[in-house]
């Protein structure tokens, strides 16, 4: 079976094309979002098996959005994303127990490996 996703980033070109290297890799987006609180409301909406998170984002910051994506299921499988190289980011994401982390630019192939471990 597919696995489906929400991508959230507040760059419409980095949703359009992680979206496509998704569906590439038969997972199937079902929701696109451009800010923390898009992403909460996804996430409600469509309950996807992935949720791929940028952290730095205006209204709404994806640390917003992972806390209250986890407070509806805490176990939902939450991937972030991120340019943000700073230790206090990496800190932040593991204390939040988030499932995997990627950095910009996107290697699919940890992606991948992330969405199947």
């Amino acid at each position: 079976m597919n696995k489906t996703a929400i991508v959230i980033d507040d760059d419409y070109d980095t949703v359009d094309t992680f979206s496509e290297l998704l569906e590439e890799q038969q997972i199937t987006v079902i929701g696109k979002g451009y800010n923390g609180k898009e992403a909460i409301d996804l996430y409600s909406k469509h309950s996807p098996d992935i949720v791929f998170v940028d952290i730095m984002m205006p209204d709404g910051s994806g640390f917003h959005a992972i806390r209250n994506i986890q407070k509806i299921n805490d176990k939902a499988k939450i991937i972030a994303v991120t340019a943000d190289l700073k230790p206090s980011t990496n800190e932040k994401l593991m204390e939040l127990k988030v499932h995997g982390l990627v950095y910009k630019p996107l290697d699919i192939e940890k992606i991948i490996y992330l969405v199947n471990n």
